[in-house]
């Protein structure tokens, strides 16, 4: 007689996330292959265990949701036994009557939400890449900015510069170096003096 079961148990937590997924599907293949149908199968992720066991703190929760005969539940807990990674399990029946049309649209309409989760954590991941990119592209325009700024900047630096060296050489040329007064009356004097011989006592006497 098929009744419907929930199977509760708990992984090492130090386990890869594709070692866990080979597991939920390790047993969920069990279940099948008795003829047995998975409603749901669900990894509740990493919890703080309410007290040590193999002196571990913390495990991975999986509940798989099944409809089978009880010698399927025989199957799957004798495998949690010999099981080195599975250090807790517990199955609980949550019905005796079973109308498998209904189960069968439980599990489409599952399947059908879990698709469109997925499309709304893909929708999510391309809208946060767009975001990503478009702050990518605004800092390369600000840093573009920030150069062409830089580059007008330095551009009127050298305007200014090349501007005040020319109205210095400007001043230069339209006022020439006159020369000194003083040392034009100075000369003339020497060459004055140059000019006039000088007459001596001896010469003096004889012209008399």
């Amino acid at each position: 007689m098929l009744r419907r079961y929930e199977t509760i148990f708990i992984m090492k937590a130090d386990l890869q996330s594709d070692e866990m997924s080979n597991q939920i599907d390790r047993y969920s293949g069990i279940i099948k292959s008795l003829d047995g149908t998975v409603v749901k199968a669900e990894n509740w992720g990493k919890r703080r265990l309410a007290y040590l066991i193999e002196k571990r703190r913390e495990g991975v929760y999986i509940r798989i949701d099944f409809v089978a005969r009880y010698t399927v539940v025989t199957e799957v807990e004798r495998n949690f036994k010999i099981d080195d990674n599975v250090i807790r399990f517990q199955t609980v029946k949550l019905s005796d009557k079973v109308n498998m049309e209904e189960i069968e649209t439980e599990i489409a309409d599952a399947l059908k939400k879990e698709e469109e989760l997925k499309i709304e954590e893909q929708r999510k991941e391309d809208l946060k890449r767009e975001e990503e990119l478009k702050t990518e592209e605004q800092a390369k325009e600000d840093l573009k900015r920030e150069e062409e700024l830089k580059t007008e900047e330095q551009a009127k630096e050298d305007l200014k510069r090349e501007e005040a060296v020319s109205e210095t050489a400007a001043e230069g040329a339209e006022s020439p170096e006159e020369p000194d007064d003083k040392d034009s009356e100075n000369g003339d004097d020497d060459v004055a003096h140059e000019a006039s011989p000088v007459v001596t006592d001896k010469e003096g006497a004889e012209e008399e």
